[in-house]
């Protein structure tokens, strides 16, 4: 799933053109799959990665001649033969790409893709439908967006017929088949306590491309010049918080080094549909808060994580969080598994 949403949203200007270059289809060993997006601007700057690096700046070459002629282009990459040797790019994957070069020109309302920016921003999930051309001289509508909820049976996917961007009748003609990419808003992680081992979990969540929502009842704390990055600062003490302040958290790690501010936490935190709350320090910790709460821990397994992390070794503040990172990144992964970029054909329905 793509996982830099906010690194695009970034990059993105509505008044500016761009190439969003994407995976349609591999085959064998790849770096990245189908679906996986990347941004090139005019002067070849590149959001994203489709490789290890090593086809990025091929492919910002090639989106030279997509912006003069303003149509979509389609790239294949076979990186079973040693030819890639001849074109100097040094790869090492033994894996075939293809890779569709769509022009996002302000002219043309950017194929809709400043509105699938803010839906996932939003938190939205849903799909983005991609026309990809059967040949160099057909023309297609812009891209849509979908939001709502994912349709599961994916073998039976075709382009929404509500949507006036996208008539039926384009798929069933021929002129296009169509790609279609789940959406998936990135992670929305609140770190509850600001001390000083909270700064590296902050710094491995915001380089993972997550939201983060750093809660603390001390100014000094949450102004930490660590803290300076993009966090969203929460001043709150245990016992004001309610379920409402976490109505947009996927997960949330409870890290005050206070027993009572944790267990209080923890009682809000029960009452949310966070299905991730990791809780620094012991097992017996752990028991004590819930039997206060006389809650038991084993039908909350799946949803508490306490200690928190995956069991990676270390016990620097570093190392922690690593396992920290870990753990959620797992745990979500998981969750948006069977969700996969699915090329919709003509003969497909």
């Amino acid at each position: 799933m793509q996982e830099n949403w906010l690194e695009l949203s970034a990059a993105f200007d509505e008044k500016q053109d761009f190439v969003l270059a994407v995976i349609t289809e591999t085959h064998g060993a790849t770096y990245r799959k189908a679906g996986t997006m990347m941004l090139v601007s005019r002067d070849k700057e590149c959001t994203g990665l489709l490789s290890g690096g090593c086809l990025e700046a091929d492919i910002a070459l090639h989106a030279e001649s997509v912006f003069e002629n303003k149509v979509p282009a389609m790239l294949h990459y076979d990186l079973t033969t040693d030819a890639d040797l001849l074109w100097g790019l040094g790869l090492g994957c033994e894996g075939k790409i293809d890779i569709l070069l769509q022009p996002l020109l302000a002219e043309s309302g950017h194929c809709d893709f400043a509105n699938m920016l803010s839906s996932v921003c939003e938190g939205k999930t849903g799909r983005y439908w991609l026309p990809i051309p059967a040949s160099a001289t057909d023309t297609v509508n812009p891209s849509i967006v979908v939001t709502g909820t994912f349709q599961h049976e994916i073998a039976s996917l075709i382009p929404p017929t509500v949507e006036s961007h996208a008539p039926v009748n384009e798929l069933a003609n021929g002129l296009a088949s169509w790609l279609s990419i789940p959406i998936t808003p990135p992670i929305s992680l609140a770190v509850i306590g600001a001390g000083p081992d909270a700064v590296p979990v902050v710094d491995l969540a915001l380089n993972m491309g997550w939201r983060v929502n750093l809660f603390d009842h001390r100014d000094n704390a949450l102004n930490r010049s660590e803290f300076s990055r993009e966090v969203n600062t929460v001043k709150m003490r245990a016992e004001q918080a309610v379920a409402e302040c976490f109505d947009t958290i996927d997960a949330a790690v409870v890290m005050t080094h206070n027993l009572a501010f944790d267990q209080a936490y923890l009682s809000v935190l029960l009452s949310t549909s966070i299905d991730y709350i990791g809780l620094l320090g012991p097992m017996a910790r752990r028991d004590k808060m819930l039997t206060a709460l006389e809650q038991a821990y084993e039908p909350l397994s799946e949803r508490i994580f306490g200690p928190v992390g995956l069991d990676i070794g270390g016990r620097s503040p570093q190392a922690i969080a690593l396992s920290i990172a870990a753990q959620i990144q797992q745990k979500f992964a998981r969750r948006y598994e069977e969700y996969r970029a699915v090329l919709v054909s003509a003969e497909s329905d």
